[in-house]
């Protein structure tokens, strides 16, 4: 079979696409490393829940060995398995195929090119809230927006076809002129709520809950910020701050998916986020205090599991 949209990396996120998809009538296929996701797709179909509504999503879904022909692949994969997961698809795909990156973190654009072509990629970000309940059960919540363009020399009426289908899919979507100054706002707003919801154990309705929260991850991101101007990127302080805002209102209980990596004992994007920041700040002499503690806390808490295994091995004490 041929497929208008294959997801590679469904997990939380990339499912919620994917049901969006085909409830819109897409011929959709969902690829995960783990087996135990597509398999519960394929016996009962795909738990899809909406703003408290659910749906039985009938959709295709299996490992990246069974990847089909598709019109365009949308990469959802962690940053640091991005370029493993195209290189293992982009021939079995059909030398037109389009790819489509939409993950948190900057230079994802870049890592496609340099794999499928600079002339059949679209990058941008996405700020639509999925949690991962269970093997085949996905939920999203709440207010949420898309924002994309093409990249290099891909054709500038596939980002137009592109954003139609989302949209047409329920999924705001825009074709943004400024692309980049998005998807550096985008890391902006992450390097504030992933760690720090990481390390707390909560979510942007927690921080907004209890102020302290909440004040933080916008000195965070005024940091972010401040390397961003110095790399160049007008970044918009407003429309930065108006996230995180908007988020603490309205995604209460969303668990953001470094939440999620460091409670199932995963590496997270961390080094994608406020390590990218950080790195970039020490070569432009910018002060990040509040992001390399981030960034250190969250690399200790990703070596705790590998930690405390120790504690039952023989030998130890």
């Amino acid at each position: 079979m041929s497929y208008d949209y294959t997801i590679l990396g469904a997990g939380a996120l990339g499912s919620v696409f994917g049901a969006r998809l085909a409830l819109a009538g897409h011929r959709v296929q969902l690829l995960t490393r783990s087996p135990a996701h597509p398999k519960a797709i394929r016996q009962d179909g795909l738990l899809f829940e909406c703003d408290g509504v659910q749906h039985r999503v009938s959709v295709d879904a299996g490992q990246t060995a069974d990847v089909g022909s598709t019109r365009a692949v949308l990469c959802f994969t962690k940053t640091s398995e991005l370029l493993p997961a195209v290189q293992s698809v982009v021939d079995r795909v059909g030398p037109d195929t389009l790819f489509i990156t939409l993950q948190n973190g900057l230079g994802n654009g870049e890592r496609l090119a340099d794999v499928v072509g600079s002339h059949r990629v679209i990058h941008g970000v996405t700020m639509v809230p999925a949690d991962f309940k269970a093997p085949g059960f996905v939920e999203t919540h709440g207010e949420a927006a898309t924002w994309l363009n093409v990249f290099g020399d891909t054709p500038a009426q596939l980002a137009t076809v592109v954003a139609h289908d989302l949209q047409h899919a329920g999924l705001q979507t825009t074709v943004d002129p400024a692309i980049a100054v998005r998807i550096w706002q985008k890391a902006c707003f992450n390097v504030a709520m992933n760690g720090l919801c990481g390390l707390i154990t909560g979510s942007p309705g927690m921080l907004h809950a209890y102020p302290d929260g909440e004040l933080l991850a916008h000195d965070i991101a005024d940091e972010a910020i401040a390397v961003a101007h110095a790399e160049g990127c007008s970044v918009d302080p407003d429309a930065v701050h108006g996230l995180i805002t908007m988020a603490c209102a309205n995604h209460t209980f969303h668990k953001p998916s470094m939440l999620q990596d460091l409670a199932a004992g995963r590496l997270t994007e961390i080094e994608s986020l406020n390590g990218y920041v950080q790195s970039k700040a020490d070569q432009l002499g910018v002060e990040t205090p509040l992001n390399a503690l981030i960034l250190r806390l969250v690399r200790l808490r990703e070596r705790a599991p590998e930690f405390w295994a120790q504690a039952s091995s023989p030998g130890t004490c």
